[in-house]
């Protein structure tokens, strides 16, 4: 008799559970279009606090609920509802509301949530998915180069002269190629070469908003002399170029010079009325952070100094500088 009472009492709290489920799902398919993720996202939210309710019960418990909320489609297989429960294991209700986490996509969630060693990563990458567009690829891009690790790394090599804080955000410490390996570059030219061939990737890196104007691009004075610049991008979110020199080694202060008379040409003889001022990237395998400094000390010009890293670098560079900010 006993077992009859429990098993009574076992099918009574699952119906119950099975129809707050489904009332949930009606709910929130009843909510406007423009709305639709988020309702969506707090809909899965809402159905994985459910399923954690009952984490004693087992895995057949999520088996039979899958298999009565077939009529709601394949987003609420087995192995949904285990990402359900497993979402809304990892953040807290607040955290939901006050995070982009109902702005992207429940696909990005899901690596995210894989792919990520603590909760810090994972509110990081939700982030900065939101905030740059990033697809599902491009998020999967960004772990494997360790852009949250990278993020940690307080800068110290980069001091931007800016007139708004969108010229800093567009500029990172360090830039990661994964596209060509360190005993492929015996020139600069060699690592421009790389990064037109790899033109997408590279793109990727720098982040949304740049476009290539040109490769080596032709500067001619009005007293005919010439000038070839690396590399000529131009962002369109700020809409003004950028001037790329790139350096195989390290960052000397006489560098600057150069990038400061393309930045100033570019201005003369390429600007229109409807960009903004150009701004000035200097990319060197590495810089010394007070010659770095001492040299943008003062400026009025929007330029940067930034150092690249070869993905097979990367690791051993993370470790060394996360143990010197410790």
């Amino acid at each position: 008799m006993k077992n009859e009472g429990k098993l009574e009492n076992f099918e009574k709290n699952y119906f119950d559970d099975l129809k707050r489920i489904k009332e949930t799902i009606r709910e929130n398919q009843n909510k406007a279009m423009v709305v639709v993720n988020s309702a969506m996202i707090m809909t899965y939210y809402e159905i994985g606090t459910i399923i954690n309710e009952r984490k004693t019960w087992g895995s057949k418990y999520i088996q039979n609920l899958a298999n009565d909320l077939k009529e709601y489609g394949k987003g609420y297989s087995y192995e949904q509802l285990k990402k359900m429960s497993q979402f809304a294991s990892n953040f807290k209700l607040d955290e939901i509301r006050l995070q982009a986490v109902t702005k992207i996509a429940w696909g990005s969630i899901i690596m995210i949530m894989s792919k990520s060693k603590s909760h810090e990563e994972m509110l990081f990458y939700i982030n900065e998915t939101h905030r740059h567009g990033w697809s599902r690829a491009m998020v999967l891009n960004q772990i494997e180069m360790k852009a949250y690790e990278r993020s940690l790394i307080e800068p110290d090599t980069t001091e931007i002269v800016r007139s708004d804080d969108s010229i800093n955000e567009i500029f990172k410490d360090t830039y990661v190629f994964d596209f060509t390996d360190k005993n492929d570059l015996k020139t600069e030219k060699d690592l421009k070469n790389k990064m037109i061939d790899n033109i997408i990737e590279f793109l990727k890196e720098l982040g949304p908003g740049f476009t290539l104007a040109g490769k080596e691009y032709k500067l001619v004075t009005p007293t005919n002399e010439e000038f070839y610049i690396d590399l000529l991008m131009y962002h369109t979110k700020i809409h003004a170029y950028v001037v790329i020199e790139v350096k195989l080694g390290k960052f000397k202060p006489e560098h600057l010079g150069q990038l400061i008379f393309y930045v100033n040409a570019i201005d003369d003889l390429e600007k229109t009325e409807l960009d903004n001022e150009t701004i000035g990237l200097l990319l060197c395998k590495d810089a010394d952070s007070y010659v770095a400094k001492t040299s943008l000390n003062k400026s009025q010009m929007k330029l940067g100094i930034s150092k690249y890293k070869i993905l097979e670098e990367l690791p051993e560079y993370l470790e060394r500088r996360l143990n010197e900010i410790k």
